[in-house]
């Protein structure tokens, strides 16, 4: 394969990327609320579709798999950085 053949393959891997990311801002806005758990387990799922379409659109096509471990990343990366008001080195 050249290339993604199908239209819908396409929309998916897109579909994916987008609800792994909308994902990973939603378990960032639950920090503390009574969603955060259910938050946390439908994010861990959305991790896992992701790592698999990552590893899947690797024989989709030559830089296809890109977008989906960029995805991935920041999938991670939202969820790990902290957003809060602090500083970087605090006063004192």
């Amino acid at each position: 394969m050249n290339g993604i053949e199908s239209p819908t393959v396409f929309w998916l891997l897109v579909a994916l990327q987008f609800f792994g990311v909308s994902c990973g801002c939603a378990v960032r806005l639950s920090e503390g609320s009574p969603l955060q758990g259910i938050g946390q387990g439908v994010f861990f799922t959305a991790l896992a579709l992701m790592g698999t379409a990552t590893v899947a659109a690797l024989a989709v096509g030559p830089g296809v798999w890109l977008a989906c471990s960029a995805a991935l990343a920041v999938m991670v990366l939202t969820v790990t950085c902290d957003f809060r008001g602090s500083c970087i080195y605090p006063a004192g």
